[in-house]
């Protein structure tokens, strides 16, 4: 994203026992992190020192830096594994993260908005953790050269450190959403993305009700019966391309 061009990197581990020592992990999250990860380092840490952007400090956030964390993955780790470990980790540390997961010579981006608690000042609340396909050099697309073009650090809002770590949460979100709408779009309004979101939840639903479809049509016997499932496929795939011309 271009930040090798303006600061060094840190490269600096990060011992496990940190995240063992969360007050809210638990022995199976512990067994993930022990398991799993190979390593553990913090890549990069942007402050009001290392990168000209101030920090954004209100009743409900506290942005004061951005924190860029690498988790190199064990050769056996699968996406349940990961959907654990991003949570720990954006749960776990004070600043928003952005962690980058390696794994076979791919990557994997996550990044989550977080709160202020308003019970416990000290601690954050978790909003919708986002996440990109699994990157692969070796792989060029629409959707991916698009992303990596947003996620550029010159075309990101340097206004605060809340705007500038949601412009990146958005792009990923964007990534995300490609795999349900077919398309990279970036959308700003939360109005808009409200919409979108019920309306890619209708596009799962009803992809979700064709595989089950197609799962009972394989083990259906009747011809008759076979013919109406086929048919409710069909109505189905009709309904989610209406869906997607919404987008």
């Amino acid at each position: 994203m271009g930040l090798e061009s303006r600061l060094t990197p840190l490269n600096k581990k990060l011992d496990k026992k940190m995240f063992y020592d969360f007050a809210d992990i638990k022995q199976k999250e512990k067994n993930v992190i022990s398991k799993f990860v190979e390593r553990l380092e913090l890549s990069y840490l942007l402050t009001p020192s290392t990168i000209n952007i101030q920090p954004m400090i209100n009743e409900e956030y506290h942005y004061e830096g951005v924190m860029f964390v690498t988790a190199s993955l064990k050769e056996e780790t699968l996406d349940k594994h990961v959907n654990v470990l991003e949570e720990v980790i954006h749960g776990a540390l004070p600043h928003p993260v952005v962690i980058t997961f390696t794994w076979q010579d791919q990557i994997l981006i996550s990044t989550c908005i977080k709160r202020l608690n308003k019970v416990n000042r000290a601690a954050v609340v978790l909003e919708t953790i986002h996440r990109t396909n699994w990157i692969d050099d070796q792989i060029t697309d629409s959707v991916k050269t698009a992303f990596l073009q947003s996620f550029q650090l010159v075309n990101l809002n340097f206004a605060n450190f809340y705007e500038f770590y949601k412009d990146m949460d958005l792009t990923v979100e964007a990534f995300e959403n490609a795999k349900t709408v077919g398309d990279f779009t970036i959308v700003k309004s939360d109005e808009e993305r409200e919409q979108q979101l019920l309306l890619i939840q209708h596009i799962q639903e009803k992809e979700l009700a064709i595989s089950r479809l197609i799962a009972a049509i394989k083990k259906e016997t009747q011809f008759n019966k076979k013919v109406e499932m086929n048919i409710k496929v069909q109505q189905l795939t009709m309904d989610i391309e209406q869906l997607k011309n919404n987008f």
